[in-house]
């Protein structure tokens, strides 16, 4: 995000440094070298920014004058990094002479890789995109298994997802302390009716008929579609690709396998199994 910071809106400003970091960028406009570090610095930051907003101020706004003299700012460009309403660090012209540093210095002041991660995901889930926020929930757990938001959250997309034994996995393994929160309780809560509509008995007679005819690719066909809306998609995908291991042209298993495949964007599983399916046609 990016704003003017003047004196009418500088305490918004540093108010809204509770919420992401703020850099206050003071310059003169009157700088040849200010003009020109500006637009690297937007360039940098963009305007979509979720952690950071680049406040762009010119140090003869008044309000501007006394913060430089406040933080002890005695050369420009510089900038003055903001959280929580304080200045927590001073960038000041030295670290600004070389413009391929900056997007660099930028970066230094986003949060971990984890955090940036949950945060698309969040987003990815607002949008409906739930199979590509599990593929970023994921990595984060990867990453950060012992951060309660992350488990929960990763938990709450598995459960969405239909991959219930995973959503399980994630909080038999909850610290016992968070499984004492509300969060912890509605989340087995939805665990618990989402396996329960799982237990669908169509499904369970077309297995029974499966495993009587496994040489029936109509019942294969049909057992793969319902598994992978009962959320076994990897069961029926795996199940699929035996099938066509021994023949690639065997009734329609390679419809169902690519029509199941074309549900999952942004699963982890989708480029599994297409690479699967890859090898052996080509």
């Amino acid at each position: 995000m990016i704003e003017t910071a003047n004196q009418s809106n500088i305490r918004d400003i540093i108010q809204k440094s509770a919420e992401k970091t703020v850099l206050l960028y003071v310059f003169d406009p009157q700088d040849p070298k200010s003009q020109a570090l500006t637009q690297t610095l937007e360039n940098a930051v963009g305007q979509n920014n979720d952690f950071i907003m680049l406040a762009e101020a010119d140090v003869q706004d008044p309000a501007i004058y006394s913060i430089c003299a406040q933080v002890g700012i005695s050369s420009l460009p510089a900038i003055c990094v903001l959280k929580e309403g304080r200045p927590v660090d001073l960038v000041l012209s030295d670290r600004l002479a070389n413009p391929e540093a900056v997007p660099g210095l930028i970066a230094s002041f986003l949060p971990a890789k984890e955090k940036i991660l949950l945060s698309e995901a969040v987003k990815l889930e607002e949008a409906g995109n739930n199979h590509e926020a599990y593929a970023k929930l994921q990595e984060a757990f990867e990453i950060a298994p012992k951060d309660t938001n992350i488990r929960f959250g990763f938990a709450n997309i598995a459960i969405k997802t239909k991959k219930l034994e995973k959503a399980r996995e994630l909080l038999a393994a909850a610290d016992p302390a968070d499984q004492q929160s509300q969060i912890f309780k509605d989340l087995m809560a939805a665990l618990t009716l989402a396996e329960k509509n799982l237990e669908n008995p169509e499904t369970k007679i077309l297995e029974n008929r499966h495993h009587e005819n496994p040489d029936d690719l109509s019942i294969a066909e049909q057992l793969a579609t319902a598994w992978s809306q009962d959320g076994k998609t990897e069961q029926a995908l795996q199940m699929l690709l035996d099938y066509l291991k021994k023949d690639l042209n065997a009734g329609n298993i390679k419809k169902v396998y690519l029509d199941i495949l074309s549900t999952l964007n942004g699963d982890p599983l989708q480029a599994k199994y297409r690479r699967a399916i890859y090898s052996l046609m080509y």
